[in-house]
């Protein structure tokens, strides 16, 4: 009796662990907003670090394949601001951590199925390798033959 009474437990408080778990990482999301915000009204890269910070945390959470759309736009929005202030500052540091927050969006928006967006970003992953100065591949004219 007892034991069903302790797995009954048990299992109540995974559920409660999981919500408030659940809870935290849009709580995250959410302060990673406000950082990015926060970046765009200062024009200071500061504050991205710490949007950083929680979007990492946010991960910590979910799955790829279970991570809410917001949470893809957070990391878009913070992309775009390190783009928009690298090209103030021309800060190379600021393009290439713009690329890894377009990746990791990238990844998001193909779990979420978003082809559109998924299009989209890989359009600023381009723009952001030639802020870097990086080259597209040109084929050969053999192997394209």
């Amino acid at each position: 009796m007892f034991g069903l009474f302790k797995s009954k437990k048990k299992k109540s408080l995974e559920a409660e662990l999981a919500n408030t778990d659940a809870k935290l990482a849009l709580l995250n999301a959410q302060l990673a907003a406000q950082m990015v915000k926060l970046a765009g009204q200062t024009n200071d890269l500061g504050p991205l670090s710490q949007a950083e910070e929680a979007l990492s945390a946010t991960r910590r959470y979910y799955e790829y394949e279970d991570t809410p759309a917001e949470i893809c736009l957070v990391q878009v929005a913070l992309g775009d601001m390190f783009m928009r202030l690298g090209k103030a500052k021309n800060d190379k540091p600021a393009f290439e951590r713009a690329q890894t927050a377009y990746r990791t969006a990238i990844t998001l928006a193909s779990m979420q199925g978003d082809e559109p967006l998924r299009r989209e970003l890989r359009d600023k992953m381009k723009i952001a390798d030639s802020l870097l100065g990086k080259r597209p591949k040109t084929p050969s004219l053999f192997k394209v033959a």
